[in-house]
């Protein structure tokens, strides 16, 4: 099972039982195909970059779960068809990498290191 990032936009029209079933819908949707929702993030309405289907603002969930490919097919259809969704987005989560450090603690040096020769124009 591989760990993944669902980014949910919902309309910003929606009452608060709509959303709460919508959020619930999808938790649902990936606990049924046997994934394993570890975290549901609310964000809250806030406004978007540029306007989506005359709207300014959305509702902003986040729901970090690991699976297989049947609950991320499975979770991609039901957001695409669902007319409160906005946008939609699901990212591989990896975890984030980390810069090299020596031996000593400190950060390794580039592999190629540039040296400019400077020569006096007397």
């Amino acid at each position: 099972m591989k760990n993944y990032e669902c980014a949910v936009i919902f309309a910003p029209t929606l009452g608060t039982d709509v959303l709460e079933t919508s959020t619930k819908k999808y938790a649902d949707i990936i606990t049924s195909r046997g994934g394993n929702l570890k975290e549901l993030d609310n964000w809250g309405k806030r406004g978007l970059a540029y306007e989506i289907n005359f709207h300014r603002e959305g509702f902003y969930y986040f729901y970090r779960f690991s699976g297989g490919s049947d609950v991320l097919g499975e979770l991609n259809r039901q957001l695409r068809i669902d007319e409160n969704v906005i946008r939609h987005m699901i990212v591989r989560d990896e975890p984030r990498s980390r810069p090299r450090v020596g031996a000593a603690g400190e950060e390794a040096k580039p592999e190629v290191e540039q040296t400019v020769k400077v020569e006096d124009g007397d």
